[in-house]
Order: C-alpha cells, then sequence, then structure tokens
C-alpha cells in the first residue's frame, strides 16, 4: 500500500464490476438517456422528465458512471457527457451505442456466462449454451441478428480511414468485398477511387438491405451484388478480393473452406486481402486480446490470429503471402493467387 497509490484489492475490485459498467452504459443507450443529454448539462430530474424515468435512480447511475468519465457532474448536481459518453448519442457520428445493445442481449450475456465451459473443454462457448451456431440462432432471432448486423457497422465505421488509407488501394479495376455486410468497407474505398468499381458478396437477405446503404453512400452504380456462400462458393471475378473480420469468425477447418471459395473464383494474380486484428501469441494486444474472448463466447470456434496464422491459411489455400499493411485497430494481410 504505501508504494502503490491504489491498493491491488482496490483495483481488482474495479475489474469485477466491469459487468455493471456495461449493464449502465446499455440502459442508459436504451432508454434514451445518452440522447436526452444532448442539451447540454442538466439535473437528473430534467434527464427524467425528458425519458420518463425516475429522478433519482438516474442520478444514482449516471453518477456512478462519473467514476468512468463516461459523465461529468458539477456542483449544482448537473450532468453531461463526455467526449467518451458521446459515443453513447444514437446521432454521435461514432456511436457505439449498437455496439452496447448487441452486448446487452440475452444470448450475448448467457453465451459469455458460459466461459467456464471453454475453460474446461476448449469448446466455444455460444453453441454449447444454445444447441446451435450464432449464425442459425440470428435466422431464428431477426431482431437479434439486425442488433448484431448494427454493432459491427458501427465497430466498423470506427475502423474505415484506417482501412481506406492504410492500404494502396487501386485506382481502377474491380475490388471483391466478400461476406461484407451491407457494404460499408467496399462503399468507402469506391468514394476514394471514383473509377474503381464493386462486387457484392452476400447472402441475398442481406443484399436487399445493401441496396439502400449503397444509394445512400452514392455508389449503387459500381457495385454488382452477387449472392452467395461462404463455405459452398461463389462466382465473382476481380482484382482484389476483400475479407475483413470474417476468418476470425470461424475455425481453421472454415477458414480453409472460405478462401478456398476465394481462390476458387479469384484468376490466377488476384490479390487477396484479408482484414483482420493481428494477434501475436505471447503478447497482449488492445483490444485484439478482448475481442480474442469475445470470438470464443460467441462464435463457431473463431479466435484473432497472428500474422504466421494466417500466412498459413493462405498458403493452404493457393496463395503466396504478401506484405501487411497496418490500419488503426486492424491490418490488411495480403496474398496473390497462384
Amino acid at each position: 500500500v504505501a508504494n502503490s497509490p491504489v491498493p491491488p484489492p482496490a483495483t481488482m475490485f474495479e475489474l469485477s464490476m466491469g459487468f455493471a459498467v456495461t449493464r449502465m452504459l446499455a440502459s442508459v443507450v436504451r432508454l434514451g438517456i445518452a440522447d436526452a443529454m444532448a442539451q447540454g448539462p442538466s439535473t437528473a430530474a430534467q434527464i427524467a422528465e425528458r425519458t420518463d424515468l425516475d429522478p433519482d435512480t438516474v442520478h444514482r447511475v449516471l453518477r456512478a458512471l462519473a467514476l468512468n468519465d463516461v459523465v461529468k457532474l458539477n456542483r449544482r448536481g448537473e450532468f453531461s457527457l463526455t467526449r467518451i459518453g458521446e459515443v453513447l448519442r444514437t446521432d454521435s457520428p461514432n456511436s457505439l451505442a449498437p455496439w452496447l445493445l448487441y452486448l446487452e442481449e440475452d444470448s450475448t450475456q448467457q453465451s459469455w456466462a458460459s466461459l467456464d465451459n471453454s475453460l474446461r473443454t476448449g469448446e466455444p462457448a455460444f453453441p454449447a449454451r444454445h444447441g446451435t451456431s450464432v449464425w442459425d440462432w440470428f435466422a431464428t432471432h431477426p431482431e437479434e441478428g439486425a442488433q448484431f448486423g448494427a454493432a459491427m457497422r458501427s465497430l466498423t465505421k470506427i475502423d474505415l480511414p484506417g482501412i481506406v488509407g492504410g492500404y494502396p488501394w487501386p485506382e481502377t479495376g474491380t475490388v471483391c468485398d466478400v461476406a461484407g455486410g451491407v457494404g460499408p468497407v467496399l462503399a468507402a474505398v469506391l468514394q476514394a477511387r471514383p473509377l474503381l468499381n464493386g462486387l457484392l458478396v452476400e447472402h441475398p437477405d442481406v443484399l436487399e438491405k445493401a441496396d439502400a446503404y449503397l444509394r445512400a453512400a452514392r455508389v449503387r452504380d459500381r457495385v454488382v451484388s452477387l449472392p452467395g456462400d461462404l463455405l459452398e462458393g461463389f462466382q465473382a471475378e476481380a482484382d482484389i478480393y476483400l475479407v475483413k473480420d470474417v476468418l476470425h469468425d470461424w475455425d481453421d477447418v472454415s477458414c480453409g473452406r472460405i478462401l478456398s471459395s476465394v481462390r476458387a473464383a479469384a484468376s490466377v494474380g488476384a490479390t487477396i486481402v484479408l482484414i483482420e486484428q493481428l494477434q501475436p501469441k505471447n503478447e497482449p494486444v488492445f483490444p485484439t486480446s478482448m475481442v480474442d474472448i469475445q470470438m470464443l463466447t460467441q462464435t463457431d470456434g473463431g479466435r484473432q490470429r497472428s500474422e504466421n496464422d494466417l500466412h498459413t491459411l493462405l498458403r493452404s489455400a493457393g496463395f503466396i503471402p504478401g506484405k501487411t499493411h497496418s490500419g488503426l485497430a486492424s491490418s490488411m494481410v495480403t496474398g496473390v493467387a497462384i
């Protein structure tokens, strides 16, 4: 205690309450509290009146979140969002509101609660807990699937500047986004390269939603939508195949099938760009090491991999590994079809 500004038990207590912070943050989003604070410094009574909530409880929860610099509380009893807290607003350019709501889904939380079983068996938690893969679960729980999609788009948006600026995307040609959701990465790349064309390979239901997104991004006329299956194969000839945060959802065998599907579609000399957060085996990396456990609890054998791991997967699927480019949180690991 004499040699440390914070006693270890106090630090451990703070860490142990991480679940409580997540719960409070999600409530602040779900009940519209963060949005109600957009008007500037406000008392809990004013916020409660705007949201039809209990003023005393609002005060207590926001006061607790002030410990994490999410809000500031002044001596007049007024709360205001900090720069960190601003991303809880649904209208924030960098909003993480969808991510908080996804984390709070019962299926997500229950899978985290099954971490003990994963430690005992080495098996992923979601299928062990729910008796089905996360993807089949979303198919039968479309509202949760939509929340997951929104959460992934909110995280991708933060990473886009590093992806667009971190890789030498060509001025012309065709980029194929494999399993790219509604196409946020493809759209950002095409916006930066006005003469470049795109292909988007996704499930037909997702492609319907992508149409509106691509139109809003003003790149719809340069994108061809192609229905396809990652594991069963697809047909799409392009110069570059973009695969973002796909492999970390799957075990090595499934990753091999996915990359083989890309290789079957690609011509010799085509480039593949794997966009992933790299995780060296013996190095803790923020936020990658936490994302890795998110994959353990929520996917079917997914994990964050090292550059060497990805190179091994590329070679086994018929690609020669190339240069790795750094973005922000993610890296772009490349390969060439042989």
